[in-house]
């Protein structure tokens, strides 16, 4: 071996021996420093990682919030297209009958009809569409959405339709000494959240009717059973007698005008008025012919008690054997 090569032997001996020579460590007893220095950096690369993990987080929130604000600022710039201002008490616009009057704004304003290809290829006209806002300072509120009828359309005029059906008479309550706004266009998120709105109105709407409807077939129902109730009150009850004069009293009938149950109760008073008639005499009968036994005893223990006679005539009753005496 040459020198160089024994030097080198030595020297990493020698850093081996250093290495693993105890020396006193951080948290108490002997510690081999290399094994000190690994957990250090070990320590050091799982926070790192942890942070890493953290900022790639962070960075995919930041850039989803980046996207959402991106589409608010192009929704803002870009997303209502043309509009037009309508100063208060102009008389440039009127509400009459649910439609929207525009007495200066018409075609030469931009209000114009557009020629769009349908799903099958075929031209078709658009008619201008609008979303109607008015309000002043404070704030706008949103009309809704019209269309200008091409048959009403001038270069200095238009009439606007709404495109749903007003249920509520909102029409009734728009200020045309407001400040109002047309866009040709709002955002499509606005517009989904409105079309949502609408149907969810309407469909509340067709409740509502049904509601309506049903309540009045119940109220039918009731004031007929209402009424089958008077006139079985009145068969049981009889006719009250604000209304006596509507009905004529029928012989032999008297539940059909005192009532079924006033007829019962003067029919169970009658029978038992007759039992107690037919006791009185049943007991009249009973006396008499307890009377009229202690009168024949009293008459037998008189002729008993009277002395014998020769001609052998006897007072006692007469028996009655054979054939009746032939009356003189």
């Amino acid at each position: 071996m040459s020198t160089l090569g024994k030097i080198c032997l030595s020297l990493t001996v020698l850093l081996l021996l250093l290495a693993l020579a105890p020396i006193p460590g951080k948290f108490g007893g002997w510690t081999p420093k290399l094994l000190i220095f690994h957990n250090q950096w070990s320590e050091k690369l799982r926070d790192a990682k942890l942070d890493a993990a953290k900022s790639i987080e962070a960075q995919a929130a930041a850039r989803q919030e980046l996207a959402m604000a991106a589409t608010d600022l192009e929704n803002q710039v870009t997303g209502w297209d043309r509009y037009w201002n309508i100063p208060p008490n102009s008389g440039a616009i009127r509400a009459q009958n649910g439609l929207l009057g525009l007495a200066n704004i018409g075609t030469n304003h931009g209000l114009v009809t557009k020629q769009v290809t349908d799903d099958n290829g075929a031209q078709q006209l658009m008619e201008p569409v609008v979303h109607v806002f008015y309000g002043g300072p404070e704030g706008f509120t949103y009309a809704g959405e019209f269309v200008a009828d091409s048959s009403d359309l001038t270069a200095t005029s238009a009439v606007l339709q709404p495109v749903h059906h007003d249920r509520d008479g909102e029409s009734g309550k728009w200020p045309v000494n407001r400040r109002w706004r047309l866009r040709g266009m709002i955002p499509s998120g606005a517009r989904t959240s409105i079309d949502e709105l609408h149907r969810r109105r309407n469909r509340t709407s067709e409740l509502s009717l049904q509601t309506a409807a049903n309540i009045t077939r119940q109220e039918g129902l009731l004031n007929a059973a209402e009424d089958a109730l008077s006139l079985r009150k009145e068969e049981l009850l009889g006719v009250p007698p604000e209304r006596m004069d509507e009905h004529e009293p029928i012989a032999g009938r008297p539940e059909l005008t005192d009532g079924l149950l006033r007829a019962i109760e003067d029919f169970e008073e009658a029978r038992n008025q007759l039992q107690l008639d037919v006791d009185h005499l049943r007991r009249a009968l009973k006396k008499s012919a307890f009377e009229r036994d202690q009168k024949l005893d009293a008459l037998n223990r008189a002729t008993n008690e009277l002395p014998d006679s020769s001609s052998g005539t006897s007072l006692e009753p007469a028996q009655v054997t054979g054939q009746p005496a032939t009356a003189n």
